[in-house]
């Protein structure tokens, strides 16, 4: 699987992200904005006759813990 986790600056919590990252603890995510595949598609918006962003707003997914063998 291919992804992208952006925890910004993520401080004390970043053992929470590292704690997801291994494992641990599912993961659910959603983009709280659009992410454009080129900034020469700026603006766009919804409904837009060649809307075509990377990743839409609201894309996300959620995984389940690892289980350890």
């Amino acid at each position: 699987m291919n992804a992208l986790v952006a925890a910004w600056l993520p401080g004390s919590e970043g053992q929470g992200v590292a704690d997801v990252l291994f494992g641990d603890y599912g993961f659910t995510g959603k983009l709280s904005r659009t992410w454009f595949k080129t900034v020469d598609q700026l603006p766009m918006n919804v409904g837009d006759p060649h809307y075509d962003p990377l990743f839409p707003f609201g894309f996300g997914l959620t995984t389940k813990p690892f289980q350890k063998n």
